[in-house]
């Protein structure tokens, strides 16, 4: 609780930072997880998998620990509904990496090689989509201090209009991997539905990734 009320005492934003950086770190771990996978490396999976929930939880317990005691005198720049909306956006990115790693502990799966480039490609994507949703909360601190306008708020309205075009190439890759998955004919059942779960899970990740930018963009426009 200390920790938490001494960073909303130098800024409303820093407890919102510190929690992007733990959502961050989940992220950056959904790439070697793939990787393992795909070279049927389970052990890794299992190992990275256990990373991943672990930072999720801590992501978690600040995520509680912000609700729990933000003073409720504390004078923030923003709607207070609107700033727990952002910390919730937050941590959906989390809650979705887990979500994958989840899947992936189900079933050891051979993924089909037809499915291997695209399947590198919305994953990479994806990523590269979170990473720069995570930067944009990094942005907070300027924006405050530029009082929500000039250059700093354009900066993040273009970052924030940028995470919302990533979201619909990620939308076009996550059908294009979707439409070659069911057009196999020699995979089972359980493989098939498995395998289009974590599509559907990597464009959640890209999802959440955009929501951040829909709630800056409110930020922005009151």
């Amino acid at each position: 609780m200390r920790t938490i009320l001494s960073m909303f005492s130098k800024s409303p934003f820093k407890p919102l930072v510190s929690h992007i950086d733990q959502v961050n770190e989940c992220v950056n771990l959904i790439t070697p997880l793939f990787e393992a996978y795909q070279s049927k490396n389970y052990g890794k999976v299992e190992e990275i998998a256990k990373d991943i929930s672990e930072l999720e939880h801590k992501a978690d317990q600040i995520k509680s620990d912000i609700r729990q005691h933000l003073p409720q005198s504390i004078f923030l720049p923003v709607d207070k509904r609107d700033f727990m909306r952002l910390l919730s956006d937050q941590d959906d990115i989390a809650d979705a990496v887990e979500d994958l790693a989840v899947l992936m502990r189900i079933k050891n799966i051979d993924v089909p090689e037809d499915l291997s480039k695209l399947l590198k490609d919305l994953v990479n994507h994806t990523v590269a989509l979170a990473n720069d949703a995570c930067n944009v909360i990094r942005e907070l601190e300027d924006l405050l201090e530029a009082s929500f306008g000039g250059a700093e708020a354009e900066k993040v309205e273009k970052m924030a209009l940028h995470l919302g075009v990533g979201e619909y190439e990620a939308d076009k890759k996550q059908f294009l991997l979707a439409q070659k998955l069911f057009s196999l004919n020699d995979l089972g059942a359980a493989d098939l539905f498995l395998l289009n779960e974590l599509i559907k899970k990597l464009g959640a990740v890209a999802d959440q990734s955009e929501k951040i930018g829909k709630t800056l963009h409110i930020f922005l426009s009151r």
